[in-house]
């Protein structure tokens, strides 16, 4: 007989709901699939993967050797752990904001993220910010010549503290939506970390300075950002209506948008150097790095080939994996009689029942 009660079955002990709250009471719930039960793992992983987020700029460094000319110890960053010169800033940028993205992935290392969020949160941000500060620390000390002249020495040092800062923040805080977030925020957070990963990856390809900047690259770059994000959306099945209609709405276009950003940021840092520092030229490259902005994104939106844009063939690739996964998890619940996303990964799914029923059949 069925039950007529209304109320929802309680999680299990050891499964999440969709707003990160913990299903089930007692010492054992809301662990997750981690390696570790304590969460004093996570400064320490967060440490490394700040160091991990940095492999473009040391693989590079290690195949260029010195920069500077003429040559200048002071300028030899051949040991340096942050791409410090002026010509690189876009990559400080890249492999500051992925480092930040790793760090932030830290929580996913311990098997209780869901219940100790905010403090798995401040000791991966912990590990971060020793690592970052460890980083710039050791770049700065011997003194390199930044640019700059007089009283505008200390001005151009802290411009590129500040720089590694931002970009350090903003990927930490995007990797903690990933690593502690619901399904439906974690699939939005997923895009722009999915579109810097490519790139990160397509920075690794390239420092090794073995091959030429192949052709094909930027397509599969496009493909595996697209997958990833595509996934997150297939993992945002669980979530409630509104969540999953907001996360479909927004990852495609963060999909877009942060390639556009990404371009315009380039322009701006790769302009920097050669503008003066006086409020008007300032002013005028933030004007024009919007500019670029606008016409990044005009470009993409007409740019449907064939072949496409590379931001709309990764939105066209997240949109066919995340219907291709969502149908075969549909598939799969009807051939072992559950409803699509009644199991072990659903909050609703009880403990009373393993064979696709509820708590009160029978």
């Amino acid at each position: 007989m069925t039950s007529t009660t209304s109320t929802p079955p309680p999680a299990r002990a050891g499964e999440d709901h969709d707003d990160g709250t913990a299903g089930g009471t007692g010492q054992g719930s809301a662990r997750g699939a981690g390696l570790w039960s304590t969460p004093w793992v996570a400064p320490l992983a967060a440490a490394l993967g700040w160091f991990v987020g940095l492999l473009p700029w040391l693989v590079r460094r290690a195949n260029e050797g010195t920069f500077g000319t003429p040559w200048n110890p002071r300028n030899d960053l051949r040991d340096a752990l942050l791409p410090y010169a002026p010509q690189l800033l876009p990559l400080l940028v890249l492999v500051a904001a992925t480092a930040g993205v790793l760090a932030g992935s830290a929580p996913w290392t311990t098997t209780d993220r869901r219940s100790r969020r905010l403090l798995l949160a401040a000791l991966s941000t912990l590990g971060a910010l020793v690592a970052a500060g460890w980083s710039v620390a050791q770049t700065l000390a011997p003194d390199p010549d930044l640019g700059g002249s007089g009283s505008t020495v200390d001005r151009v040092r802290l411009a590129f503290v500040a720089l590694t800062a931002v970009a350090a923040l903003v990927g930490l805080a995007l990797g903690l939506l990933v690593s502690l977030g619901g399904s439906a925020l974690r699939a939005v957070a997923a895009a722009p970390v999915a579109v810097l990963a490519a790139d990160w990856l397509g920075q690794l390809v390239l420092g090794t300075g073995r091959v030429a900047t192949p052709t094909w690259l930027p397509t599969v770059l496009a493909v595996l950002a697209g997958a990833g994000t595509g996934l997150a959306l297939a993992a945002a099945g669980s979530a409630p209506p509104l969540a999953r209609v907001v996360a479909w709405a927004l990852a495609p276009a963060l999909l877009v948008a942060t390639p556009a950003a990404l371009t315009a940021a380039r322009y701006v840092l790769e302009s920097l150097p050669r503008t003066p520092t006086r409020t008007e030229a300032v002013a005028e490259l933030v004007h024009d790095g919007l500019q670029v902005l606008g016409g990044s994104f005009r470009t993409t939106l007409t740019a449907w080939g064939p072949p496409p844009a590379t931001p709309l063939l990764a939105v066209v690739v997240a949109i066919v994996i995340a219907i291709v996964v969502a149908t075969v998890r549909r598939a799969t619940g009807r051939s072992t009689g559950r409803a699509p996303g009644d199991g072990p990964d659903d909050p609703a799914y009880g403990p009373g029942r393993r064979d696709g029923g509820h708590p009160g059949e029978g």
